[in-house]
């Protein structure tokens, strides 16, 4: 049975409110500061730069502070991997950053389910977002620059930190930019992961004011590397989630018009029925 005109009209104007709320949601959290989250206060030991926040407000432009700075310098490749480490040393904070309901509702309500929903996994959001980032979107961030500037780079779980290593030099070369080491040997040479996880001394110099972390570095066959394809992730779940906030980033947009269009027929009077013609009895035959 269909519902009734009222009910009908109801419904369709419902939806259309809905799907304009939605949708100017989305649009003021993708134009404006809606959009935008909130950064944490710096530890004591970081090197945060708030002007630099000012200065860099997306990854285009972070990408042309790296490319300012390179410019006109002949640097080694160890040191160019440096020079993009202290710019997303100096950009960002340590807390996570996360959609909003501005910047994306459907991973926002969705982290009402599990809130991994609404961890950010996209570079340019993650410029764009704030101020802050855990381990792991600092470490893919550095790795994104250096993989835009011609390096081979590697995502690294420690299961509880995450850390990046990139290839030059005919080897793997650890940087830690969530917790600011680049950990370097008595010759100046910047050290992979294993290496550093085989040089007790060493791990005790650099990572010793976090002693979590020493135990995560020293147990080697938890380490979770992730060299290929480029750019992956170092856990399948992550570059999922990843794919389904690419998704989200185009339904937020395309479902509330949807619902507009969807509320309009709703709304639409209904056609008149036409009245049904009448049935023509058989005339009795005449007497004769």
């Amino acid at each position: 049975m269909l519902p009734s005109r009222p009910t009908r009209s109801l419904t369709g104007v419902l939806l259309t409110l809905m799907g304009l709320s939605l949708f100017t949601l989305a649009a003021l959290g993708e134009w404006t500061t809606w959009g935008r989250g909130y950064g944490d206060q710096k530890r004591d030991w970081e090197r945060f730069d708030p002007a630099l926040v000012t200065q860099v407000q997306d990854y285009t432009a972070l990408n042309h502070a790296v490319d300012k700075k390179l410019e006109g310098n002949s640097l080694s490749d160890a040191e160019k991997i440096a020079l993009m480490c202290d710019i997303v040393e100096d950009r960002f904070t340590h807390a996570e950053a996360t959609h909003t309901l501005a910047s994306n509702w459907i991973l926002y309500l969705a982290g009402f389910v599990h809130p991994t929903f609404r961890h950010i996994w996209s570079p340019e959001r993650l410029v764009s977002h704030g101020y802050s980032l855990f381990c792991d979107q600092a470490s893919y961030l550095l790795l994104h620059l250096a993989h835009a500037h011609g390096f081979k780079a590697r995502h690294i779980g420690l299961q509880g930190h995450v850390v990046m290593e990139v290839w030059y030099d005919n080897d793997w070369h650890l940087y830690d930019p969530d917790l600011e080491i680049i950990p370097t040997n008595e010759q100046g040479r910047v050290l992979s992961l294993d290496e550093l996880a085989h040089n007790e001394p060493l791990l005790t110099r650099y990572y010793g004011p976090h002693p979590d972390m020493v135990d995560l570095i020293r147990h080697r066959e938890n380490h979770l590397y992730m060299s290929t394809p480029e750019e992956a992730r170092f856990e399948w779940k992550g570059n999922v989630l990843a794919k389904l906030e690419t998704v989200t980033e185009a339904l937020k947009f395309a479902i509330p018009l949807l619902l507009i269009l969807l509320g309009l027929r709703l709304r639409r009077p209904a056609l008149p029925q036409p009245f049904p013609a009448p049935s023509l009895a058989t005339a009795p035959e005449a007497a004769a």
